[in-house]
């Protein structure tokens, strides 16, 4: 009876795809996980490939080390945690240095004999609004926040003076001068060499491409001061930690909050005081704290740009959400937020819709859905019965009809989502939903079908997507229902409110004036779920052997 039960039900269990990475993604994987030292660089006297099981172990490594699930595999979060904007040097000192260290810091090995340290500016960022005082203050702090749980003192130095400083900073473009050029906006923001007796030791060098901010309110740029307290970590001799409020975690977080209150995370402290010990419990020797002036204005905008105040996160009723290359994107007009696979909002302030997606048309007010394409990693924004394409964030050819993706003409859609449990994307409109065919870039036949398919969804759900993990989420209002890996039954405590477990918003209070969920939800209709699910993965139905599976569940309970 049990080898008849689990052959039953290995028949009906659809059959896993293997969605193995695109040569390209290998290729760039083992350059990136050598280039941060999780693999040995190549032997220059040899064409060795990498061993499959080293390739492995480093890739698990590197997500145990980014906080993400240890598959081994270069999977889509993966692959997006690579992307994210980071700091140029290696996580590991050593490919076996993650595996000998006790503590989740790392130390270079070498520190500063002095307990005073000089710095200088060399040249200003060129591409942001930052005054130049605003940049020297933001240093200072920046080097206050190590000193004070240290005892070290930070010195600035003019450029005229016999002293050549310890630490030299300096806002440069692509290849200057060192072993990591920079790459252009997005990819690596800066990087520092740590203490030592060479002229570059300490110098701390940032990406000059980059949009360097102070106090930002719509998420946009990337923050000076928070970058520049990671890579002053590495001037004093620490490496790179996985501690989840580490501020030398190797990937950009966003900022940091006021610089003049702003302190080190216990793992910091740790790091920093192994190096150079404690910093004296006397209110005298504390650094002092420069003052800090207000950000600058924004420059104009455009006539057309949209005005504050910008729309609030916590009420909901998004026009669109959808996991991106592992981020959960949240649009709403012409804005949207981002959360990261960590589960952190990159800025609680919403971003630009056209100043991310480069190429957009002006006149795009809302995206209604979007999607990460499968299998080439496009992602397509739609808007009213068109849709564009885009590599990464910028747009490739002019808008296309929804019509090729099997809708009849001047259709819209509400929601798209590719379902990992076929690979197939499904285009929601109302009650009905089409499904295509990206693999073969071809609509489905025998479409739209009733959503009554995904029992206890909402009705018109605002969007639906699918979460790193794999579980389906329908989004309505200000609440979601979920739905386990590979099932078309809601959770029974669905729904919930998306604030709380999405948007780091508070609780719903209950009274007048909070919606309710909808109650109304949908119900089997006369489609056979399991049989749209083996159809879906492209096998023959076995709906004569449904009705006896509760009998055989029980004779073996009996037994």
């Amino acid at each position: 009876m049990l080898r008849l039960l689990a052959l039953l039900l290995a028949l009906l269990q659809p059959p896993a795809r293997a969605q193995e990475p695109a040569a390209q993604d290998v290729s760039l994987g083992v350059d990136w996980l050598t280039r941060y030292g999780y693999l040995p660089p190549p032997h220059p006297a040899q064409a060795q490939l990498q061993s499959p099981v080293k390739l492995r172990d480093a890739i698990k490594v590197m997500q145990r080390f980014a906080g993400i699930p240890e598959t081994g595999l270069l999977d889509p979060v993966t692959m997006a945690t690579m992307h994210k904007p980071r700091c140029s040097l290696p996580d590991v000192l050593g490919v076996a240095g993650l595996v000998r260290r006790r503590r989740r810091y790392a130390l270079s090995g070498s520190m500063w004999k002095k307990r005073t340290l000089t710095w200088r500016i060399l040249s200003f960022p060129q591409s942001s609004a930052l005054s130049q005082d605003t940049v020297r203050t933001l240093m200072h702090h920046a080097l206050t926040t190590w000193g004070i749980e240290s005892g070290l003192k930070f010195q600035e130095v003019g450029s005229q003076g016999p002293i050549e400083p310890d630490i030299l900073i300096d806002f440069a473009r692509a290849y200057h001068q060192d072993s990591y050029p920079f790459d252009g906006q997005g990819g690596t923001l800066a990087h520092a060499f740590f203490p030592g007796e060479h002229s570059i030791s300490g110098d701390t060098h940032f990406d000059d491409e980059e949009i360097w901010t102070f106090g930002s309110k719509d998420g946009e740029g990337t923050d000076l001061f928070a970058v520049a307290v990671h890579e002053f970590g590495h001037a004093l001799g620490l490496g790179h930690s996985s501690a989840p409020d580490s501020i030398m975690r190797p990937f950009y977080q966003g900022p940091v909050g006021d610089p003049t209150k702003y302190r080190l995370s216990q793992d910091d402290r740790e790091g920093l005081q192994q190096l150079y010990g404690k910093a004296p419990r006397t209110p005298y020797d504390e650094p002092t704290r420069k003052p800090l002036a207000p950000p600058p204005a924004p420059p104009a905008l455009p006539p057309d740009s949209p005005s504050f105040p910008v729309p609030d996160r916590c009420d909901g009723n998004f026009d669109a959400i959808a996991n991106i290359r592992g981020e959960t994107f949240f649009f709403k007009g012409p804005w949207f937020w981002r959360l990261q696979p960590s589960g952190q909002l990159v800025s609680p302030r919403p971003a630009r819709l056209h100043r991310f997606w480069e190429g957009l048309p002006s006149q795009v007010k809302v995206i209604q859905a979007a999607y990460s394409r499968y299998p080439d990693g496009r992602i397509l924004l739609f808007s009213g019965p068109q849709f564009w394409v885009f590599q990464d964030r910028q747009l490739e050819g002019a808008a296309r009809p929804l019509a090729q993706l099997g809708l009849p003409p001047g259709e819209e859609v509400d929601a798209v989502f590719s379902w990992p449990l076929n690979g197939k994307t499904y285009l929601v409109r109302g009650q009905r939903y089409w499904r295509y065919d990206d693999a073969a870039a071809r609509p489905d036949p025998g479409y739209p079908r009733d959503l009554s398919l995904w029992e206890g969804a909402p009705h018109s759900p605002d969007d639906v997507t699918v979460s790193n993990t794999g579980d389906t989420y329908f989004f309505k209002g200000a609440h979601y229902w979920r739905f386990p890996k590979g099932s078309v039954k809601a959770e029974p405590d669905s729904p919930q409110p998306m604030g709380p477990e999405w948007l780091d918003c508070p609780a719903p209070s209950a009274g007048p004036g909070n919606p309710k969920p909808p109650k109304a939800t949908l119900k089997p209709g006369t489609c056979n779920c399991q049989c749209e699910i083996n159809q879906a993965a492209g096998r023959r139905s076995v709906p004569l052997l449904l009705p006896l599976l509760p009998l055989l569940v029980a004779g073996v309970a009996s037994r």
